[in-house]
C-alpha cells in the first residue's frame, strides 16, 4: 500500500511540476512579448516625437500633455456648454423625428459654396477664418435642424413683409418688387427664427438634468 501511495504522490507532483513549468514558460513568453512592445513603442517615439511634444523652444520642450491641461483650462467651459446645447437639440429633434440627412448637407454646402463663388473660394474663405470643411457641416447640420424644428413657426405674415418692404423702399433691391418681396420674406423668416429658437431653447435647457463633472 504505501508504495502505491507514494506512486500516486509523484504522479500528483509530477502534474504540479508540469503545471508550474507551463505557468512559468507562458509568464516568460508574456514577458517577453511585453518587452518588445516597450521597445516598438520607445522607437516608435522616437520617430513620432510630435506624439510626446508640441513645440521646442531652443531645446526646450513644450508636452503636448502641458498643452491639452492649458487648453482644458482655457476653453474646457465654453466647449462643454456647447456640446450640451448641440446634445439638448439633438434630443429634442430625436423626439420630434427630425433628422439631417447627408443629402440635406450636400446641398446646403453647395447653395452656400454658390454664394461665395464655388467650391475653392469657400474654401479658402474657410481657412481664412480658420475653420475646416467639417467645421462647416457641423455647423451647418445644426442650423438645418434648427430650421427643421422652428421654420413652420417662423413664417411672416403678408402685413410683415408689405411692412418691411415699405420700411425698406429705398433699397435698391425694391426696383424688383418681386425679388425685394422674397428678400423680405426670407429676412423676416429668418428674424422669427432665431426669436423662436432663444424662447424655446431657453425652456429646453431649463428642463434639462445637467450635469458637469
Amino acid at each position: 500500500m504505501p508504495e502505491k501511495q507514494n506512486s500516486k504522490f509523484k504522479v500528483q507532483n509530477s502534474k504540479l511540476v508540469s503545471t508550474y513549468l507551463n505557468q512559468a514558460k507562458t509568464f516568460g513568453q508574456s514577458r517577453n512579448f511585453f518587452i518588445i512592445l516597450v521597445i516598438v513603442g520607445l522607437l516608435l517615439l522616437a520617430f513620432k516625437k510630435g506624439w510626446l511634444v508640441a513645440a521646442t523652444v531652443n531645446g526646450q520642450p513644450i508636452t503636448n500633455l502641458e498643452l491639452q491641461m492649458r487648453l482644458n483650462r482655457q476653453f474646457r467651459s465654453q466647449t462643454i456648454n456647447q456640446m450640451i446645447n448641440e446634445a439638448i437639440l439633438q434630443q429634442e429633434a430625436t423626439k420630434k423625428g427630425v433628422g439631417i440627412t447627408p443629402a440635406d448637407l450636400d446641398q446646403k454646402a453647395k447653395e452656400t459654396e454658390a454664394q461665395y463663388g464655388g467650391t475653392a473660394a469657400f474654401d479658402s474663405l474657410l481657412s481664412q477664418q480658420g475653420l475646416t470643411r467639417a467645421d462647416f457641416l457641423a455647423q451647418t447640420r445644426i442650423q438645418l435642424m434648427v430650421e427643421k424644428l422652428y421654420s413652420n413657426e417662423a413664417s411672416p405674415s403678408s402685413a410683415d413683409i408689405d411692412q418691411f418692404m415699405k420700411d425698406n423702399q429705398n433699397n435698391p433691391e425694391a426696383s424688383d418688387a418681386a425679388k425685394f418681396r422674397q428678400t423680405a420674406t426670407d429676412q423676416i423668416r429668418q428674424q422669427n427664427l432665431s426669436k423662436i429658437f432663444n424662447e424655446k431653447f431657453q425652456v429646453l435647457k431649463q428642463a434639462a438634468k445637467i450635469q458637469i463633472f
